[in-house]
């Protein structure tokens, strides 16, 4: 019996033993695999991160550009015309740009909360410096154009300022040289709020960077050089001695706007400091001039016109200043270019300083309205019209203290105001966009624009440039003259997921 019991133990053991290691060796079942969830509750493209509830966009851009009669060359000043020797001109840029946006969007007790980046690579040729680069010149440089975070209203970040309206880049390849306020391209840092106020209506509230032109130093005693070794592509502001420029204060801007199926409107203001630095830019023991606000208005509209035909659209905005004029005319800035033995310039500055140890600031005023109509002859083919034109005007002390200012044999114009010295300036532009679109996001444009300045005079009519090696300028003089350029300029580009 005890030999029976021992063999039922021992065989039992062994059965057990065995269906173990069958279950050892049988393949253990997978975990369920995750797969990318479509997102539809902020359109095309959005898919959720895995494992959480973010839904994710991601996008990009692709460019070639090539520009004749390049606008954008710093050697040009932002219009044309060979400055140095035939080696160093740009007569035709050439251009290469890409980046790459991030979109997220997730649900909260406070609504959707979204941040958006766009990040991209620019190579160009038109300078050498990676400080030209960054401000729109030559070489090739990384950038970030936007960064923000959305929620409950608030936008924080590198965006799109509140003041603009007006679509800039999607009526003109030669964005950058029309007249607008408009800060689409590379943004501006800002802290706002957005209250919807119904039936399309919303009010903003921002704190935004400050948009700051040089203040012109009317107590300069040595005379206030020209000196475009320092010329940004159509800014020649840092290329101008004499300036007491600074700033310690943010811009206030706000707008009400309505967006409804029939197109967008846009009313606005800004408050903008347009205090100077010390007297020379150099010691608080030099003092400076009394503090100055500057201020800034704007009306804009976007009306679309599928009446005439699908996709058809009218676009303008106007704005007035009195101290902050980059509203008037974000970039370039101000203007300078020469043909031949003759230069034409247009100075653009928030303010200047009187003469004096008490000075106070004149402010500058400058005005600029710009439009388009775009028409789409089918959904592939589309041409735009647009068109912009900006004032520029200093009050009579502030026009003395220039020309005042402007003396010497290095200097533009004479010892003393005199007859014939008006800082005054103007310009315009007038253009028009066609754009083919063989297969879906490629586009190729092709662009043709004409430039018109209508340039500030010295009191003699003549200006002196001293010899600059660095900007290839030989000393000589030249006729002070209205200048004018056309433009022509192809982009081939292809946007996916934008």
């Amino acid at each position: 019996m005890k030999m029976v019991k021992s063999l039922l133990l021992g065989t039992a053991a062994g059965l057990v033993a065995m269906t173990g290691a069958q279950a050892a060796d049988l393949p253990v079942k997978a975990k369920a695999a995750e797969y990318v969830k479509i997102c539809s509750l902020y359109g095309a493209g959005f898919y959720y991160i895995p494992g959480t509830d973010i839904c994710l966009k991601v996008g990009g851009h692709v460019r070639f550009q090539m520009y004749s009669n390049n606008p954008q060359d710093s050697s040009k000043g932002g219009m044309t015309g060979a400055w140095g020797t035939r080696v160093s001109d740009v007569d035709t840029g050439i251009q290469s740009r890409a980046w790459i946006t991030h979109d997220t969007r997730q649900q909260s007790a406070y609504g959707v909360v979204r941040t958006y980046m766009l990040y991209g690579f620019n190579s160009n040729n038109l300078g050498t410096s990676a400080a030209s680069a960054g401000a729109g010149g030559g070489g090739s440089f990384l950038y970030l154009n936007r960064g923000f975070i959305q929620f409950a209203g608030f936008t924080f970040g590198r965006a799109q300022s509140f003041f603009d309206i007006y679509p800039n880049a999607s009526f003109s390849v030669q964005a950058g040289a029309n007249y607008v306020a408009d800060t689409g391209d590379g943004g501006v840092n800002l802290a706002g709020y957005t209250a919807t106020l119904g039936n399309g209506v919303s009010a903003t509230v921002a704190i935004e960077q400050s948009r700051r032109n040089a203040t012109i130093d009317g107590n300069n005693t040595s005379g206030v050089t020209f000196d475009v070794s320092g010329v940004k592509p159509g800014n020649v502001n840092e290329g101008i001695s004499g300036f007491a420029s600074g700033t310690t204060k943010p811009d206030f801007v706000g707008n009400l706007r309505v967006d409804q199926a029939w197109g967008s409107i846009l009313v606005g203001g800004a408050m903008h400091d347009a205090s100077s630095s010390y007297y020379g830019g150099i010691s608080h023991l030099a003092g400076h001039a009394s503090d100055k606000w500057g201020y800034a208005g704007t009306a804009g509209f976007i009306w679309n016109l599928p009446m005439i035909a699908a996709g058809d659209r009218l676009s303008a905005q106007f704005a007035y200043t009195a101290g902050a004029t980059k509203y008037a005319e974000n970039t370039p800035g101000s203007l300078l270019k020469r043909s031949g033995s003759t230069i034409g310039f247009g100075i653009q500055s928030d303010g200047v300083v009187t003469a004096g140890a008490s000075g106070s600031i004149e402010l500058t005023t400058a005005w600029s309205i710009t439009g388009a109509f775009e028409h789409l002859w089918t959904p592939a083919l589309r041409t735009s019209f647009y068109g912009s034109y900006l004032s520029t005007t200093y009050t009579d002390a502030g026009k003395l203290a220039i020309c005042n200012a402007f003396s010497g044999t290095s200097g533009i114009g004479t010892a003393a105001a005199a007859a014939g010295c008006d800082p005054n300036w103007s310009a315009y532009n007038i253009g028009s966009r066609t754009q083919w679109q063989p297969v879906k996001d490629l586009a190729i444009n092709f662009d043709l624009m004409y430039m018109k300045l209508n340039s500030m005079k010295t009191a003699t009519g003549l200006a002196a440039v001293g010899a600059i090696s660095t900007a290839g300028i030989g000393a000589g003089t030249y006729t002070v003259s209205d200048q004018s350029a056309w433009v022509g300029t192809i982009r081939v580009e292809r946007s996916f997921v934008p």
